[in-house]
């Protein structure tokens, strides 16, 4: 009797200590979970290496990446600086690509390339493409802007405002508040360019 009163006993702590390490194993594991739910989070939100750009019809739009070239018009002699912003995304990319003319120091041509989607509400990339000597064929689109170039640094600086329409695909769309976007609060500076004059002085020495 003493025996099975010891047996008992016994098997009693060994079921209480399988409780409790499952117990313990459990919240290890909850734990776990948790921790790497948020690592996950905190990954997710450290992989966006984007760069806030400007608003388009409102929404913040950011890129991955952005460089200049500067080039000399042979026949007018005229500086043109281009700039252009890139946005990689799941699939694809979106740009926004601006130019200016140094000399004046206004802006003559936009061109932004984004993902909209169709009446079906599959994303296909729309053009928008406006230049400042036909505003007057598009009384809808107006632009705007200045630029300065830091030439010792190699690096550019400046500031646009423009509404563009539409009119290659306008029928596609989705959303016909996507036939005309208006790019407000767009600034940059320390975008790196080149410039062709460079490589001129290269090929003279």
């Amino acid at each position: 009797m003493k025996n099975l009163y010891n047996t008992i006993i016994i098997l009693s702590l060994l079921i209480s200590c399988g409780d409790t390490v499952k117990k313990a194993g459990d919240r290890a594991e909850s734990a776990t979970g948790t921790n790497l739910e948020n690592k996950a989070k905190t990954a997710s939100k450290s992989n966006d290496n984007t760069t806030y750009l400007c608003k388009i019809n409102g929404e913040d739009w950011s890129y991955t990446s952005a460089d200049g070239l500067v080039s000399r018009n042979s026949s007018t002699n005229v500086r043109t600086a281009t700039i252009t912003f890139i946005k990689k995304l799941a699939k694809g990319s979106e740009s926004v690509q601006l130019e200016y003319d140094v000399e004046a120091n206004t802006l003559t041509r936009v061109l932004a390339e984004l993902k909209c989607p169709d009446k079906e509400g599959n994303l296909f990339t729309n053009f928008y493409n406006q230049s400042a000597d036909r505003l007057d064929r598009n009384p809808e689109s107006s632009m705007r802007g200045t630029i300065n170039l830091y030439e010792d640094q190699r690096v550019a600086a400046g500031n646009a405002l423009f509404t563009v329409k539409n009119d290659f695909e306008k029928d596609k769309l989705g959303n016909p508040d996507d036939l005309l976007i208006t790019v407000s609060d767009l600034n940059f500076s320390g975008v790196p360019y080149s410039d062709t004059d460079d490589l001129k002085k290269l090929f003279k020495k």
